[in-house]
């Protein structure tokens, strides 16, 4: 187990039966927490779990809502249990819930857009930490672990899997436009297009690295807030050239990067050589190796730290 921590093991709390995307990353913080050394269980949002938290421990969990998980609208519709000792880190919690928590003894967490808060420290490009609410905003990053990342790959196929939703909702806020003109610009060119939906985790890998591209295209939404998709990091920690219609990640992967309109980057990417391709993803790789679940860990420990003396 790591050494000079302040937690004795860590939960991860809630989406452990229920299906959700963002079950992706309770998985991803277990797995990796288990990875590292720590100490750490994964339970279910339900009464007949809470005494499984006991002081010592950090909790992790997320406010999220779907056809599974139904939408908290009162205290009591939290199982969650507040006990003394215990570490609380919060994703979209509501007020109802975070405002009976000790000052000391809770963060919000937050995935990073230019939103982050005005008064923040600056850890990283896109990672920061808002003291006065103590809100910690930071890229939810790649699922692998940078010793485990694989070995760039180059396809001359003409298929391409896009991993995950092609959606929209009534605030605009989804991607389906934007990707129903990367499908044509790929298929004027004479690419395949398809996408993939409800997939473990080795099958979005072995779909991607089968792809001829693996592009992260966002949203309109998505790219006017500087909202970093995790499939960029994922992709590159996969073995292939990221490339976002997000421009934020010029400065995460500066000489490196690859932005713009979906048909400039589409162009860019498939004029690369095998050798251009192949270095392009390895320099990629070495980048975002700070962007996995270890470094989340430690900036969710340095969190608790800067807002807790007896945290060092």
């Amino acid at each position: 187990m790591p050494q000079n921590i302040p937690f004795e093991r860590i939960v991860i709390w809630g989406l452990r039966k229920r299906y959700h995307t963002h079950r992706h990353i309770h998985k991803a913080f277990y797995d990796n927490a288990i990875a590292l050394g720590y100490k750490a269980i994964w339970v279910e949002d339900e009464p007949s779990q809470t005494h499984h938290i006991k002081a010592g421990d950090l909790v992790i969990a997320s406010e999220v809502f779907g056809k599974m998980v139904p939408k908290k609208k009162t205290f009591e519709d939290y199982n969650i249990p507040i006990k003394d000792g215990v570490y609380y880190c919060l994703h979209g919690f509501q007020a109802i819930f975070s405002d009976r928590l000790k000052k000391d003894r809770w963060i919000s967490l937050q995935v990073y857009t230019d939103e982050a808060g005005k008064s923040s420290e600056r850890w990283g490009p896109v990672t920061f930490f808002d003291k006065p609410t103590r809100t910690l905003y930071q890229p939810w990053g790649t699922n692998i672990l940078a010793h485990k990342f694989s070995k760039p790959t180059w396809n001359k196929h003409k298929t391409i899997f896009w991993v995950g939703s092609v959606w929209n909702n009534a605030s605009n806020q989804g991607n389906i436009n934007v990707i129903a003109k990367f499908e044509k610009e790929v298929t004027r060119i004479g690419l395949r297009f398809y996408a993939v939906r409800f997939v473990p985790e080795w099958a979005n890998k072995l779909f991607v690295r089968y792809s001829r591209l693996a592009p992260a295209i966002a949203g309109e939404w998505q790219v006017d807030k500087n909202y970093l998709p995790c499939r960029m990091f994922k992709n590159i920690s996969f073995g292939h050239v990221g490339f976002s219609n997000v421009r934020k990640f010029d400065e995460i992967l500066g000489k490196y990067a690859v932005t713009g309109t979906v048909e400039e980057m589409t162009k860019k990417v498939l004029a690369l050589s095998k050798d251009e391709y192949l270095a392009l993803a390895s320099n990629q790789q070495n980048i975002i190796k700070s962007y996995t679940y270890k470094q989340s860990i430690e900036n969710i420990i340095r969190a608790f730290g800067m807002i807790n003396k007896k945290i060092k």
